[in-house]
């Protein structure tokens, strides 16, 4: 009786083992497993909130840094002026902005356009078309484009005027770009500035800003009214303002 209890015990301890060995031990395992999961969510969870706050406070700092700089006087020590360096009466008025390429100056008036010679301060040629002359384009290989109101396109030599072709539009294009008054003077064209400006101008005044905070760096003022004002020639570091029969070459130095 006792070797049977003992055996039927022993059987039941062998099940038990069995059962464990197919049953329990992946049991156990899976459920370390699920625990080591939760542990890892829990710890990415915490991670993703500490990364979170240090984020909103550096973007505070940022911020605060960035609001404080506006304040400050950037590059105190930098010079800038615009001073005129020549001016040339003229017996017309323009009727477009002045344009240039690195030797000459165009100048437009109603049906004519004259060349100035931008060290000579001379006129070099002029050439006169039947209708008003609505666009100008400086093209590659010393050529240039008119287009008139008379719908007509002129293909032209830069140095001497000669037209090379000439071509109905069969349309009257215009320029719309002429009452420009304001663009910027980035660092690539000129890069002795420490930083971009922005320049303006309003009835006889031209005024240089700093991009960045707003302030007046240079002011010209005009006795006569400003009609036009070219782009600036990064080459000469100056512009061109067309004034009541006159044009000058305004110089932007930098000390």
């Amino acid at each position: 009786m006792r070797v049977r209890i003992v055996a039927i015990i022993f059987g039941i301890i062998i099940i038990l083992a069995a059962v464990y060995v197919f049953f329990g031990k992946n049991w156990f395992s899976e459920q370390q497993f699920i625990q080591k999961q939760k542990n890892t969510e829990f710890m990415k969870n915490e991670l993703m909130e500490k990364f979170l706050t240090i984020q909103e406070q550096s973007q505070e700092i940022l911020n605060e840094i960035l609001n404080k700089s506006y304040e400050i006087e950037f590059f105190p020590h930098q010079e800038i002026s615009l001073e005129i360096d020549w001016k040339r009466k003229l017996n017309f008025k323009l009727t477009k902005r002045p344009f240039f390429d690195y030797k000459q100056i165009y100048l437009i008036s109603n049906n004519e356009l004259r060349i100035l010679n931008k060290k000579k301060e001379r006129i070099k040629w002029v050439k006169t078309f039947e209708g008003i002359i609505s666009n100008f384009e400086l093209l590659d290989a010393n050529r240039l484009l008119i287009l008139t109101k008379n719908e007509k396109a002129f293909c032209l030599n830069r140095d001497n005027g000669n037209i090379l072709w000439e071509k109905e539009c069969g349309f009257s294009p215009d320029d719309s770009t002429e009452n420009r008054t304001v663009f910027q003077i980035s660092l690539d064209k000129y890069k002795r500035l420490d930083s971009s400006v922005i320049l303006m101008f309003a009835e006889n005044e031209i005024v240089l800003l700093n991009n960045i905070n707003g302030k007046i760096l240079s002011k010209y003022v005009s006795e006569n009214r400003i009609h036009f004002i070219s782009d600036f020639d990064f080459l000469e570091k100056s512009i061109y303002i067309a004034e009541e029969k006159s044009i000058s070459k305004i110089v932007i130095r930098v000390k």
